[in-house]
Formats: structure tokens, C-alpha cells, sequence
């Protein structure tokens, strides 16, 4: 999965190259689409309410449009077959590029007795999705019964090193541009286009 952003203000995508989750599934050798002839992908928009007055023929267009965008040549080059477009309406609502902020903590700040768990909860686990909501279950738990916050979470590994001095560098870059205050700078994306 690869998560973008940065086409549409507030609008985010995550594309799945689904032939590729599939390798080694099925009869064939290396499995069922390894011998088929071009990609099946996946494109999901969230917090896309704007794109929803599009029609399909348009959203096939973006989507591709951004593909071609982010994976160059060998996508520009492709044609699309066959899609499929399905419409949530607010299926997925909480995520949005700089969602992280508005997402609340375990323990409510105006209700000292209220707390909350599930994906949409601010951690600094690291983890997403169903390990999220485990994870936050867990640390609520804990508030409740007095306990450290995370007391019997399992801590992710550390970034390995390269990974770490990107953050470290991406982080001060951002630092800088925002005018000291890193959330105020541009997306990377910005600088793209």
C-alpha cells in the first residue's frame, strides 16, 4: 500500500497493486496473475466528499492521472482496461492529510472519566488500523486502572538507521521552512509541482 496526498487539498489516496498482494496465490506457477499480461491496481480516495460530484469517467481519469504522476513512463504508457468505481460517502471520515492532529487523546480532556479507543485515537505507538485499536483498548485499560499507558504494549521496533536520519533531516528541513514551526511547512508534494 502507498499512501499520497498532496493532489487534492485535503483529499487523500492510497494505491494497492493488487497483482502483486496476489503473487503466489492460485495454480499457476508464481500464482493465478503472475502470467497475466499487465497490472490489476486499487486506488481508494478518503476524506474525498469533493470528488464525490465527479463521474466515473472522471475519477478513472485522476486516478490514472496520479499513477502516471507518481510511477513515471511504464504507467503512462498503460491503458486502462477495466475499472470500477464504488462511492462511501463519508465510509471513511476521521483520515485526512494532517488528521493526526484532530484525532483525540485516550482520556477525554473535558470528560475526566470518559475515554476513547479505536484507529481514530492519537498514540505514539506507532502502530494503524486493527493493531491500533488493540493497542489503544490497551492503553485506555490502563488509564483506568492507574497503570503506566503503556504497560504491557509491546513496543514497535526502533527505525533502522537510514529511516531515522531521514526523519531527522526531514523534520529539520521542515523546521526551517515553516519558520520554526515544522506543521506550517509546505508538503514535500508542494515542491513538485
Amino acid at each position: 500500500a502507498n499512501p499520497c496526498w498532496g493532489f487534492d487539498e485535503g483529499v487523500g489516496m492510497t494505491f494497492f497493486d493488487i497483482t502483486k498482494l496476489h503473487a503466489g496465490v492460485g495454480d499457476a506457477p508464481g500464482g493465478a496473475l503472475a502470467d497475466a499480461p499487465g497490472s490489476v491496481l486499487e486506488v481508494d480516495f478518503y476524506h474525498a466528499n469533493p470528488l464525490l460530484v465527479m463521474d466515473d469517467e472522471a475519477l478513472v481519469a485522476k486516478a490514472k492521472a496520479h499513477l502516471d504522476t507518481m510511477l513515471g513512463p511504464q504507467c503512462e504508457a498503460a491503458d486502462v482496461v477495466d475499472a470500477a468505481v464504488v462511492r462511501l460517502p463519508q465510509g471513511v471520515n476521521w483520515y485526512y492529510p494532517g488528521s493526526y492532529a484532530d484525532m483525540p487523546d485516550a482520556q477525554s480532556q473535558a470528560i475526566g472519566n470518559a475515554y476513547f479507543v479505536g484507529d481514530l485515537v492519537r498514540t505514539r505507538h506507532g502502530s494503524w488500523s486493527q493493531e491500533k485499536a488493540f493497542v489503544t483498548g490497551i492503553e485506555a485499560a490502563n488509564l483506568i486502572c492507574g497503570r503506566d499507558i503503556g504497560d504491557g504494549v509491546i513496543p514497535l521496533p526502533a527505525d533502522e538507521v537510514h529511516v531515522a536520519a531521514g526523519r531527522t533531516v526531514l523534520s529539520a528541513f521542515k523546521q526551517l521552512v515553516g519558520g520554526g514551526d515544522k506543521w506550517r511547512a509546505p508538503s514535500l508534494v508542494d515542491f513538485v509541482w
